[in-house]
């Protein structure tokens, strides 16, 4: 887990939480030279678990992280070389001074030996160290894993560098000396979230400007969502955003995103219209139009050189046509997804193709159907099917076996709070829910996805909290 979250509850099912101690790798690196003005002072993790401490006042020392220390000294710097003494001690050399020269850069401090008669000390310092930042320490926390396993309540985690060095209950050991501690009485500490369907440039002239955007990931990422699988828009405009975030230009979650493919049908959308300008209709390389006669391999490349790392197939395509997409794509590494039910392609025939995450968990219902309406007619469903109908249960039994995982959608499903029962879009939100249900306890991964972020208002929490 790169990052943690802690608000007032636990939301949705996280992925599993992966703890990791910082550690150096160890190795000899030859130095160049340096001035002594370049030699850094602060902390430093090094091999097995030791912090070096360099002090402004020329002395150094050795110990763990918990603050006790195993040796220390003083040093001077002299024609580019760093000359070490110990001061009197258990552990101390009384062999004479040891001689380095270092390199310091990207965090990163790297001694070599000059010449020193103490092994100890050669071996220890003859390393690669890390710059430690000050440590987080969030006390009587709640802890929520992702493992499966229950909540454990008063918990202390100790954070260092973005990531998590240490968690254990409560006073069972002492806090590192550097940490400043923050209680997290009453709230929650859980992995990372990841919203797994966004969209973030539909229009980015529009309601999806730059400003706006950037507000909407810091909401995002501040509100605990670590990463987000944007699932199709202006590639231009996604690239430039991955981009920023991975620069940390912007405060924004990791973005990854698709490239639409849907047949021609499809293109008249608006939606898509607004996210490919400066394209003709379905020919952008991040929104493109595909029938039983595309050159599948020049689309899949060029949906590559975009910097999408997936396909979405998003509506009218058949049954074979989905499947020579989804072949494609895998060969040449990228990942496929789609919506549930392509119009005319049926549920059952979209897994069939390959396909790895599928979206709306409504959509299901139109495998009971007796035909497939073309994506115009998409809106006819037939409310009355339920899960327990053999041929829901028989599609839902292929996505298990299949691995197939269900981006159920809820969010942009629910209705609002005062519509009557007898509304379809409360009707609709309760077949979805009921099918997202019963599609969990068939044994499918769900994902979490919101098809709608979240606001763009200073602080609002992102969808995926509610």
């Amino acid at each position: 887990m790169r990052k943690a979250f802690f608000g007032r509850r636990p939301s949705c099912s996280p992925s599993p939480l992966a703890f990791r101690v910082l550690a150096a790798a160890l190795a000899i690196t030859a130095a160049h030279s340096a001035g002594a003005q370049d030699l850094p002072t602060g902390r430093f993790a090094g091999p097995r678990g030791l912090v070096l401490t360099i002090a402004t006042d020329s002395t150094w020392s050795v110990g763990v992280a918990s603050g006790v220390v195993q040796v220390s000294g003083k040093y001077r710097v002299t024609s580019g070389r760093l000359e070490l003494t110990d001061n009197p001690g258990p552990r101390a050399c009384a062999a004479g001074a040891g001689r380095y020269t270092w390199r310091y850069g990207a965090d990163t401090l790297r001694f070599a030996v000059v010449d020193d008669p103490c092994t100890g000390r050669r071996a220890a310092f003859a390393s690669t160290w890390t710059t430690l930042r000050e440590a987080l320490a969030l006390t009587h926390a709640t802890i929520i894993d992702g493992t499966g396993a229950a909540p454990r309540a008063g918990m202390t985690i100790v954070m260092r560098g973005g990531r998590i060095a240490a968690l254990f209950p409560d006073d069972a050991q002492p806090l590192p000396p550097d940490a400043t501690e923050r209680s997290a009485a009453g709230k929650f500490v859980l992995p990372g979230l990841i919203d797994a369907h966004v969209h973030n440039a539909t229009n980015p002239s529009g309601e999806d400007g730059r400003a706006r955007v950037e507000q909407r990931l810091r909401n995002a990422l501040l509100g605990g969502v670590v990463a987000v699988r944007d699932m199709g828009g202006d590639g231009r405009a996604l690239a430039d955003l991955q981009r920023a975030a991975n620069a940390a230009d912007i405060v924004s979650p990791d973005i990854h995103y698709s490239a639409i493919i849907a047949g021609p049908t499809f293109f008249v959308d608006p939606r898509v219209l607004a996210s490919s300008v400066g394209y003709a209709p379905g020919t952008a390389p991040f929104a493109r139009a595909v029938t039983d006669t595309t050159d599948m391999r020049q689309v899949i490349a060029e949906a590559r050189g975009s910097g999408a790392t997936a396909v979405k197939m998003y509506a009218a395509l058949d049954a074979p046509t989905a499947k020579r997409v989804a072949a494609e794509a895998t060969r040449q590494g990228l990942h496929v997804w789609a919506h549930l039910a392509l119009f005319p392609a049926r549920p059952s025939e979209v897994v069939a193709a390959g396909v790895e995450v599928v979206s709306h968990s409504p959509f299901a219902i139109w495998e009971a159907a007796p035909r497939m309406p073309e994506y115009g007619q998409r809106s006819q469903i037939d409310m009355s099917v339920t899960p327990d109908n053999p041929t829901i249960r028989r599609l839902f039994a292929m996505m298990r076996e299949r691995g197939t995982i269900l981006d159920a959608t809820l969010w942009v499903i629910h209705a609002p709070a005062n519509a009557p029962d007898t509304s379809i879009v409360k009707r609709r939100e309760k077949l979805a829910i009921e099918f997202t249900r019963a599609a969990h306890a068939a044994g499918i991964r769900i994902a979490a996805g919101t098809d709608d972020m979240g606001a763009d208002s200073a602080g609002a929490l992102p969808n995926i909290n509610y």
